[in-house]
């Protein structure tokens, strides 16, 4: 033991502290054990009633505490192993900081600093319990900072930097595992909360906090960030520039990764991932958006959402391996719904144009095998309801939709191979269910297929249009083109196989109903040009050909 050198230090230290000014009532506490241990303590300027205790146990141990012009204020640094290093500076105004390092391997750094200003309940500690972890405080300007952090592993980096941070809150926990990377960064941001836990091995999390403000104003930027990843390999990003926004990722796989980027305000996101290898982006630079996405299955699911504008929400469920979904909201008041299960399915949404308080509504739902989804959607009021149902694989939708007031409904159900193409251009068009058509998908869902290798494809362009499409059993195909005002087409064809439907109607007041039930080589095709046509075709039986 270094007594003798220690002693030196100590009065040292005391004596510049009194030399300089007046020191009232400061306690120092010192306590080793083992060998080569060296312990700093200084406490001066005017810091009253100012304690420093200091407990090393094992050999080329490191302590150093400074605190200048403080007072009740409070630093403790126990250190049980060997060759561990803890420093604590707390200096200027800190008069109710307490600062407390704790470390019980081998090898492990800690290091606080809690500067200028530190009244008020500003606090930090670090408790290291594994060997080789890395841990750093910075408190700048951080009036009530709360900082923790705590690693139970080995070979664990974890740092917490608040600065000009009024009543911001940092905590990091990593234990269990080890090799673990965690970094929160609260710049300059009021009231700010950041939680990080990691339980496995090798996860890497980041959580900045940036809005910038100066000027404290409660409850301006209450800006919420929480991060939890319990598997190994994960990666996790959060990245807040706005104010009031709220973020939280939890992986419980493996190798997955999320990343969150809110640059607007009132911005909400929820990343879930059970998975392995699943990827996550999440971007919100509008106001008053939400986003979640939960992913889990197998491995390999990947969901994008991209919000601007205001008020826009985006759900993406994928319960599956090889799921791909992205999602693409401007504007006001937009809704976007993703349920994709089983393996290989792609979603593709996008809407803007829509004003405000009347949002575009888009939700899609695949269960089968290679189902691909393409929906857009420009204007107001716009609706797409997207359905590939059980069984049903190598499928593709495509609805295209530009315009006020339209609505499209598709839906391929136990088929393969069919497609189902819906493109609106205008004003009150609609494909959906109609007075008197029967539907085997559903309310709320025109067009659809059911079978093997059928083909829908529908196209309006005018004013008023409204179609109905169903092709059911094997090797049908329907095709509507409405070009003019006030058009109608329905159009059925059942249990039979290789049926044909063709509608073409350009003009105005035209309707058209087509309806064919049996088992043969059914052909209808129905062309109307002008005004006020009408035309109603019943084919049942065998190969019959109506034009």
């Amino acid at each position: 033991m270094k007594h003798s050198k220690l002693a030196l230090l100590i009065s040292a230290a005391i004596f510049t502290s009194a030399g300089a000014y007046a020191s009232d009532e400061n306690i120092t506490n010192v306590n080793q054990s083992g060998a080569e241990n060296t312990v700093v303590v200084t406490q001066q300027v005017a810091s009253m009633q100012n304690e420093a205790t200091v407990g090393q146990t094992g050999d080329r141990n490191e302590a150093i505490v400074t605190q200048s012009d403080t007072s009740l204020t409070k630093a403790l640094i126990t250190q049980l192993g060997n060759d561990n290093k803890g420093t604590i500076l707390q200096h200027d105004a800190t008069e109710s900081a307490t600062a407390t390092i704790s470390s019980t391997g081998d090898e492990n750094q800690a290091t606080i600093e809690q500067q200028f200003n530190n009244g008020a309940n500003a606090a930090a500690v670090v408790m290291q319990n594994g060997s080789l972890n890395e841990a750093d405080i910075l408190q700048d300007n951080g009036d009530a900072a709360n900082s923790t952090i705590y690693q139970n592993g080995d070979g664990d980096v974890a740092e917490i930097r608040n600065h000009w941070s009024d009543f911001a809150d940092a905590t990091i926990t990593q234990n269990v595992g080890g090799g673990n990377n965690a970094y929160i960064n609260q710049e300059s941001s009021d009231a700010a909360s950041a939680m990080m836990t990691q339980t496995g091995a090798g996860n890497d999390g980041d959580i900045e906090q940036n809005t910038q403000n100066y000027g404290y104003s409660a409850g301006a930027d209450d800006t919420v960030a929480t991060l939890t990843q319990v598997g190994d390999g994960n990666r996790g990003d959060i990245y807040q520039s706005g104010a009031s926004s709220d973020a939280d990722v939890n992986q419980q796989g493996s190798f997955n990764q999320a990343d969150v980027l809110q640059t607007g305000d009132d911005n909400m996101a929820d990343v879930d991932q059970m998975g392995s290898s699943d990827i996550a982006y999440v971007d919100q630079n509008g106001q008053g958006g939400m986003a979640t996405v939960m992913q889990s299955g197998n491995t390999f699911n990947s969901a994008t959402i991209m919000q601007g504008g205001v008020s826009n929400a985006a759900t993406v469920n994928q319960n599956g391996t090889s799921n791909v979904s992205l999602v693409t909201q401007s504007d006001f008041d937009n809704i976007a719904n993703v349920d994709q299960t089983n393996v290989g399915n792609n979603a593709t949404v996008t809407q803007s144009g829509s004003a405000s308080g009347m949002g575009n509504l888009a939700t899609v739902m695949q269960d089968g095998l290679g189902d691909s989804a393409l929906v857009e959607q420009i204007g107001s009021d716009n609706t797409a309801i997207v359905e590939q149902g059980s069984g049903s694989h190598d499928n593709d939708i495509f609805v295209y939709q530009t315009g006020n007031g339209n609505y499209a409904g598709a839906s391929t159900e136990l088929g393969g191979d069919s497609t189902v193409t819906i493109n609106q251009e205008g004003n009150s068009n609609y494909v959906g269910i109609l007075p008197g058509a029967s539907n085997y998908y559903g309310p709320n869902v025109g067009a659809g297929t059911f079978g093997a290798e059928n083909v829908i494809t529908i196209d309006q362009i005018g004013d008023n249009n409204k179609a109905y499409a169903d092709s059911s059993d094997f090797s049908s195909e329907v095709d509507i083109d409405q070009n003019g005002t006030e058009n109608t087409a329905i159009a059925e064809s059942w249990l039979g196989s290789d049926n044909d439907i063709m509608i073409s109607q350009t003009g105005t007041l035209h309707n058209a109903d087509v309806f064919v039930n049996g088992a043969g080589n059914n052909m209808v095709s129905i062309t109307q040009t002008d005004a006020s046509n009408t035309a109603n075709v019943t084919s049942i039986g065998y190969g019959n050909s109506v034009t």
